[in-house]
């Protein structure tokens, strides 16, 4: 078949529309508002400690949003995929919060972007018991078990990065190329967007020791790793 712009606007663009139109339909659309609209209090509250860390939440929220939205609209793979950037840019904020000398380079002479999170957790501790415990004194009498946070963080990026790297139980497309809408791929892009979001209000609220904001708390508590 060859593309045209006819055969685009009937295979792509109508298409979308009426996927974007049976997910609305099908599904309660305001858990997913209620984590745009959380992202954005979680933007406003970090500019509120730092404005120049507060510049990654912008790419952040913009990409929940380009997210949601290529979910909503059928890609539910691509959706997932632009979750690990999500939560890379999350991890990538708050490791730079704490390491100014690692942002200085960053951000002034451009230095490799290379704070994968996985890299963060074995070289940096990143959000272990013992990390926490340097902001938040009391943390281990309000996490899960030992290193609950880092081991959570872990675990969901690892199940991202099978699918950003194609491991092929991971793949949506193996049996058609149509794009069409699928409620066991978009329940299952919530699950992995409620993991993402929920360790990251999580580490908001430890790091910075704000639970002002009962929606984000809420968030939080969804990944069960603390009791806020």
């Amino acid at each position: 078949m060859s593309y045209t712009k006819k055969v685009f606007e009937d295979n792509i663009i109508k298409n979308v529309q009426q996927i974007v139109s049976t997910t609305v339909e099908r599904n309660n659309i305001m858990p997913l508002v209620d984590i745009i609209d959380s992202t954005f209090e979680i933007l406003e509250g970090i500019k509120k400690f730092d404005l120049e860390i507060g510049e990654f939440w912008n790419e952040i929220t913009s990409d929940i949003i380009a997210s949601i939205n290529s979910a909503t609209s059928g890609f539910y793979r691509q959706g997932i995929i632009t979750l690990r950037s999500v939560l890379e840019l999350g991890c990538m904020s708050l490791f730079y919060y704490d390491h100014r000398v690692e942002f200085h380079l960053f951000k002034e002479h451009d230095a490799i972007a290379d704070k994968y999170v996985s890299k963060l957790i074995r070289e940096y501790n990143f959000f272990t018991t013992k990390y926490i415990n340097a902001f938040c004194k009391n943390i281990r009498e309000i996490e899960n078990k030992e290193d609950s946070v880092s081991n959570y963080l872990g675990t969901t990026y690892k199940k991202l990065s099978d699918i950003v790297h194609g491991r092929y139980k991971t793949l949506t497309k193996k049996e058609t190329l149509k794009i069409e809408y699928s409620q066991e791929y978009f329940s299952d892009f919530i699950k992995h967007l409620n993991s993402v979001l929920s360790i990251l209000a999580t580490m908001y609220i430890l790091r910075f020791g704000d639970k002002t904001n009962l929606k984000i708390v809420e968030l939080a508590n969804k990944s069960r790793t603390v009791a806020l």
